[in-house]
């Protein structure tokens, strides 16, 4: 029996179900979280600056040496795992070629589901934009601009914060995100909602109409999007979607090619300026 698209249950599983499909994530998360512990144990990196009230709601932050009171432009990068799992440390390593290039970066995190549903941890993911935004001159960065990333959930997370109305938070521009770029991200909810995940995630069809960014309007213009050639049909087909409908609406959306590229060694690349991702990255940035 079908129930969602073409998709039986086992089908639609299958297309989301990351680490059966790709079974050596394991030792790219291995590898993240050690070279990420390398790089924040560098100096100049600012540790869990909290932008909310428990301990999940923190981040790490690293500027370039600007001299004489110069501001920096800002990359936020948002980690992966499914809203569920991995930590800011596992994305930390991806900093070196920004603040080569003048950029500064900062990783965070947000409650994990169970303990946060998707309305709860798009809040958090909100408040910490806004926090940056009022902290900016104190950190070295520049808040007319700030841009942000991130991977798979955290692609998700950045669609919806490129989707937000930053108006109604309470003094703040409407257009403080200057530009987004998902990677590999989730766009409509839908599908998770069917699918395995959502006895962890709880979401409910009110949840996935507040929190799909493919039925929202942008509110940034810039938009960078990307996902490997090799993950599954429906990442190539949310993004297709999304790229169509916020295209039609007015953003600017530029599609990276991913070529040979899965869910997992697409991560790396974004911090690699030699690399159509990194580059593009940096472009979004600096341009």
């Amino acid at each position: 029996m079908t129930i969602y698209r073409e998709y039986d249950q086992a089908g639609l599983d299958a297309q989301y179900n990351l680490r059966a499909r790709f079974p050596n994530h394991t030792a790219y998360m291995a590898q993240w979280r050690v070279e990420g512990d390398a790089e924040l144990a560098k100096p100049g990196w600012r540790r869990n600056l909290a932008y909310g009230p428990t301990p999940p709601e923190a981040l790490d932050l690293i500027a370039p040496a600007t001299g004489a009171g110069g501001r920096a432009p800002l990359m936020v990068f948002i980690h992966g795992g499914y809203w569920q799992n991995l930590d800011k440390r596992d994305c930390a390593a991806l900093a070196p070629e920004f603040v080569r290039a003048g950029i500064a970066y900062a990783t965070i995190n947000y409650t994990l589901a169970p303990v946060a549903g998707l309305d709860e941890i798009v809040r958090q993911a909100r408040a910490c934009v806004a926090w940056l935004w009022r902290q900016a001159p104190l950190l070295g960065c520049d808040p007319n601009r700030i841009f942000v990333g991130g991977h798979s959930a955290g692609g998700h997370l950045t669609a919806m914060l490129a989707a937000t109305d930053w108006t109604r938070l309470g003094g703040l521009p409407p257009d403080l995100v200057k530009g987004a770029f998902p990677v590999s991200g989730i766009y409509d909810l839908e599908p998770i909602r069917l699918s395995y995940q959502n006895p962890v995630l709880k979401l409910d069809e009110g949840t996935v109409a507040r929190n799909s960014p493919l039925r929202m309007k942008p509110v940034t213009r810039r938009i960078v999007l990307t996902v490997g050639e090799k993950e599954p049909e429906e990442f190539h087909r949310q993004q297709a979607e999304f790229a169509a409908a916020w295209g039609a609406a007015g953003a600017d959306v530029e599609v990276v090619p991913a070529s040979g590229l899965d869910h997992f060694d697409i991560v790396e690349k974004f911090g690699d300026p030699r690399h159509p991702i990194g580059a593009a990255a940096m472009r979004l940035v600096l341009s």
